[in-house]
């Protein structure tokens, strides 16, 4: 993907559930990316379902796969830091039908309560 309006974006990997002490605990790391992030235009948040819409959303464009949440293996989506808050992936999408091959991965805002600090 042509790399032009790429920059690049603190993003937060997750690996499978451990337990620690009795407790539930999801190990990370945090790399940067280069990505393309945008917001949802009003004619993508039209095409969501009614009660989904209010959800703030964004796009990233970028040469990598992001990983959306694994409920079986208990792992949390990839987590996007963008303008000052957190963003998890809801699904990655590869795009190979021109030269210009990329993935499109979409994200939603985590609530309040589960933004974390800045990486």
């Amino acid at each position: 993907m042509l790399g032009l309006f790429k920059k690049p974006y603190p993003v937060r990997v997750y690996e499978a559930q451990v337990i620690v002490n009795g407790y539930a605990s999801s190990p990370y790391h945090d790399v940067t990316m280069s990505l393309d992030v945008q917001p949802f235009t009003p004619d993508e948040l039209m095409a969501l379902p009614e009660g989904e819409r209010t959800i703030k959303r964004v796009k990233s464009f970028g040469s990598a796969k992001l990983a959306s949440a694994n409920e079986y293996e208990g792992i949390p989506g990839v987590r996007l830091f963008y303008s000052g808050q957190w963003y998890e992936c809801v699904s990655s999408v590869k795009w190979d039908h021109t030269i210009l091959s990329h993935y499109r991965s979409d994200f939603t805002i985590l609530p309040e309560s589960a933004q974390m600090l800045p990486p």
